[in-house]
């Protein structure tokens, strides 16, 4: 059951670089400025209407309008918590959001993609069976690891998941772990260089904790 988030949280900056990017990716979002330099959050907008692509990938990465995603990260220098917002405006894809950058996602015939600057790359790719690879986000190579994994994580136990893996090697060595539950999306991700470690998982999950009135709905 969807976990309404109730509480502001946000990505420190000062771990390794290549752990950094790859949570930054997987979660779709980036880091701000400091809490000092931020405006106030603007008021939450209403959720749209619920969008579909009829896509199988989506099960496994639903973008649904106006919900809130929060992370507890650890990593080598202690923990933090993250939090992204989900935006849907059409059944063809949508974006994932935090104060200091947007990642914007399209659903295709055999999975979902990632629309970078560059050339696309997928997150997420048909058909989900041991062994399907694809070319990763961070130049390495993503291998479907698991296609019934378990899960436990703050937010609850999970069956039926796809763990996929990314592989990188060369002089920048980087390995990443990411589990994509049913009807939830990314429930966790590790992430790993030859310098640092970071995991990252679900906390909770949802649409805004409405507390009353307009103008007292709490946002992140």
């Amino acid at each position: 059951m969807a976990r309404p988030y109730c509480t502001s949280a946000r990505l420190a900056t000062d771990y390794n670089s290549h752990v950094r990017s790859a949570v930054v990716f997987l979660l779709a979002v980036a880091c701000g400025p400091s809490p000092e330099a931020e405006a106030p959050a603007p008021a939450p907008k209403a959720p749209g209407p619920a969008h579909s692509s009829g896509v199988a990938a989506e099960r496994f990465f639903p973008l649904v309008d106006g919900h809130i995603y929060q992370y507890r990260v650890e990593r080598n220098e202690g923990e933090d918590e993250l939090v992204v917002r989900a935006a849907r405006p059409s059944p063809e894809g949508g974006t994932l959001q935090l104060p200091g950058g947007t990642k914007r996602f399209e659903y295709v015939t055999d999975g979902v993609k990632l629309m970078a600057g560059g050339a696309p790359v997928y997150v997420l790719k048909e058909p989900f069976v041991i062994g399907t690879s694809w070319r990763g986000e961070h130049g390495g190579t993503v291998e479907i690891a698991a296609v019934d994994a378990a899960v436990a994580v703050p937010a609850g136990n999970y069956q039926g998941c796809i763990k996929t893996l990314e592989r990188r090697g060369g002089d920048r060595p980087l390995q990443v772990a990411t589990t994509f539950c049913p009807d939830i999306g990314i429930v966790l991700l590790e992430a790993a260089s030859s310098e640092a470690f970071e995991r990252a998982e679900l906390k909770s999950y949802g649409p805004p904790l409405n507390l009353g009135p307009d103008g007292v709905r709490r946002i992140p």
